[in-house]
């Protein structure tokens, strides 16, 4: 009597997302609500804080998850640039080896939560910390803390932001500065672009 053959059920797509406080992070709290039954989104360990560091635990994360074995998978490095030069350069640094391993990186000034605002107001400040930025969040929602649910408040705003992210890095592009340095600026929309894609197969 032949066999019948099991089909292997096909993995969902998968976004894998390394940035500074793994599990305790802004970052966290907002993409975790991305997850859906059709796609996988999951958060890389690792202690450090420093985009070299930062990167080596993405790697090894990487090996010790089989993330190469992965048929529709994205890969993102999330980095604030706290508009501080030594860690530009660091970032620069790395560019090679996060391109060599099919790495994203993605970069806000001064930090993530410039995404956030970015949903309430064509930004146009210059703000100079981290602390700055959640401020002004703070004025226009009433409050502001890392671990907050966000996500909820400015989902239907996100359109908009996107168009205000693309329309900075232009703006940066076309003034010939080198994005990275741009303040503010923030590639956060392409994690977007990529769950849009997956979320398409």
């Amino acid at each position: 009597m032949a066999r019948r053959q099991i089909k292997q059920k096909e993995k969902r797509p998968l976004i894998v997302i390394c940035s500074e406080g793994g599990t305790k992070s802004s970052e966290y709290y907002y993409f975790r609500n991305y997850r859906t039954r059709d796609l996988r989104i999951q958060f890389s360990t690792g202690n450090s804080t420093d985009p070299k560091g930062m990167l080596d635990d993405l790697l090894k994360y990487i090996q010790n998850e089989d993330i190469k074995s992965e048929d529709n998978v994205k890969i993102f490095l999330v980095l604030d640039t706290d508009l501080d030069d030594r860690r530009i350069c660091e970032i620069k640094e790395i560019t090679g080896k996060c391109v060599e391993n099919n790495i994203e990186i993605i970069t806000s000034a001064p930090t993530f939560e410039i995404w956030y605002l970015l949903h309430y107001r064509n930004n146009k400040l210059k703000l100079n910390s981290s602390q700055d930025v959640k401020k002004e969040i703070e004025k226009v929602n009433g409050t502001y803390y890392e671990t907050m649910d966000i996500y909820r408040i400015i989902k239907n705003h996100t359109d908009e932001a996107r168009v205000v992210a693309k329309s900075l890095e232009q703006r940066a592009i076309s003034d010939g500065d080198d994005l990275i340095n741009a303040n503010p600026h923030t590639s956060v929309y392409k994690i977007l672009d990529a769950i849009d894609e997956f979320n398409k197969i």
